[in-house]
């Protein structure tokens, strides 16, 4: 099986980092944002317990930075460096959580009529597809929600080629329709697909390695 092609950098989401997308801003809003996470876990204000927060914040930037530099470049489209499209971007995003939201909770309905049907009409297939998202972000957000949507599980995930589990004919067909990423295509202003084309895996050397 050929590998698919890796996407292609350009237009004005190449180049150097700026904007947003420089390096020190980049990782003083994640040691921000896990310094806030460790405050919200501790629930503690004294010196020492906020100093160890401050340090443990900085030290995982510093070890993921040092792990992961340079293993993706090239591989997936970067983000545009504006601050507008971030802001919109988020902005985008806390929409797309109520959605995801119900559509879990339609799932976990037809999930639980599926188990508790006296027939159990079920008819699982393992089906993997090309995803039209080129960016990382919006490849990691289909994996997620994908699996947090009951009936369906993203069982790999490799440069644009996914490999997901449907527990029944319903949920293929759900998958095949593109809806979620439509809309996280929307949330990352990336190309929507108009459908998705799935393709059944029936061997073990049809999933991608």
């Amino acid at each position: 099986m050929q590998t698919p092609p890796t996407r292609p950098v350009s237009g004005p989401m190449s180049g150097p980092a700026s904007g947003w997308r420089r390096p020190i801003v980049r990782r003083v809003a994640q040691a921000t944002a896990l310094f806030g996470l460790w405050l919200a876990l501790s629930g503690e204000l004294a010196v020492e317990f906020l100093a160890a927060g401050a340090l443990t914040a900085v030290g995982g930037v510093a070890v993921s930075e040092l792990l992961f530099r340079g293993t993706h470049e090239g591989r997936f489209t970067p983000a545009p460096s504006s601050i507008a499209w971030l802001l919109r971007t988020i902005v985008r995003f806390a929409a797309y959580l109520p959605w995801l939201a119900y559509e879990i909770v339609v799932a976990n309905a037809y999930v639980a009529w599926l188990v508790l049907h006296p027939r159990l009409p079920i008819d699982p297939s393992l089906v993997r597809f090309d995803t039209t998202l080129g960016s990382e972000r919006g490849q990691v957000l289909l994996a997620q929600s994908i699996t947090l949507t009951p009936g369906t599980v993203t069982v790999d995930a490799s440069n644009g080629v996914f490999v997901v589990h449907c527990l029944s004919r319903r949920s293929r067909e759900g998958l095949a329709e593109g809806g979620i990423q439509r809309k996280i295509a929307a949330v990352f202003e990336e190309t929507a697909p108009a459908a998705v084309a799935l393709s059944d895996i029936l061997e073990p050397d049809q999933v991608p390695r």
